[in-house]
């Protein structure tokens, strides 16, 4: 009987059969677990990385796509811009062409008044008839259109030949003055103005009157040879129509 102490606690032992070959194992196991699980987080890293570079890619094409749409935007906003440019351009011709138009249209309105009054009027006389006059203004406060109409009352279908003299009666540094039309249009070279007309002819033109002349009537004097002899005048003040 082996020596026991008194009094001291006495532990039991156990006798366990020694294996090496399984500890090995169980020692290999565990490697085998630790490595698994590195190899698994090292694929993991890897698959995360082969994902990220995707969406990167991704995200690329796209960033690629947003930037091709935003250079063909820009192309149709400066289109717009030019044809926005060009409507105000035809806009711009589309008005200046109107107010031609009307001005045009107004100077018909003008010739046809004129007609109606040389075909309408009571025929107080035979012959040659001096007919209406007009003057109207321009953007030039010296410049001036004029229009005078001669006419020839139960002319029969007869040629009236003659002339007809047009004088602007006014003054200049306080004295009297008359200047013949010739010497302020360019329409007319002569101061004897050629007559030749069955019904009505038009004289008219543009007139300039020169610097400090303030002019007050125009004086008509016309002569007929043919088909009868005939002198008539006549005096009309200086009043420019719609003043």
């Amino acid at each position: 009987m082996p020596n026991v102490v008194k009094g001291s606690k006495q532990e039991r032992m156990v006798v366990v059969p020694y294996r090496p070959l399984r500890r090995l194992l169980a020692v290999l196991t565990m490697l085998a677990l630790l490595l698994g699980g590195g190899l698994a987080g090292h694929w993991a890293g890897v698959r995360d990385a082969g994902n990220a570079g995707t969406r990167l890619g991704d995200l690329q094409q796209q960033l690629a796509t947003l930037e091709q749409e935003n250079a063909g935007l820009r192309q149709e906003l400066a289109m717009l811009e030019r044809s926005s440019a060009m409507d105000k351009q035809v806009n711009g011709e589309i008005q200046s062409t109107v107010a031609d138009l009307r001005e045009y249209i107004a100077s018909l309105e003008q010739d046809v008044q004129y007609y109606r009054q040389a075909m309408t009027s009571e025929f107080e006389d035979v012959g040659l008839v001096v007919g209406e006059l007009g003057l109207n203004a321009s953007t030039d406060p010296r410049r001036f259109h004029y229009k005078l109409v001669m006419r020839q009352e139960e002319a029969d279908g007869q040629y009236l030949n003659g002339h007809v003299n047009v004088v602007v009666v006014g003054h200049r540094d306080g004295q009297p003055v008359s200047i013949p039309l010739r010497e302020l249009t360019d329409d007319e070279d002569q101061l004897d103005i050629r007559l030749r007309f069955r019904y009505f002819q038009n004289i008219e033109g543009d007139l300039v009157l020169p610097p400090e002349f303030t002019p007050e009537q125009i004086e008509i004097s016309a002569v007929a040879t043919a088909p009868m002899a005939k002198s008539v005048s006549k005096s009309y003040d200086w009043i420019i129509e719609g003043e």
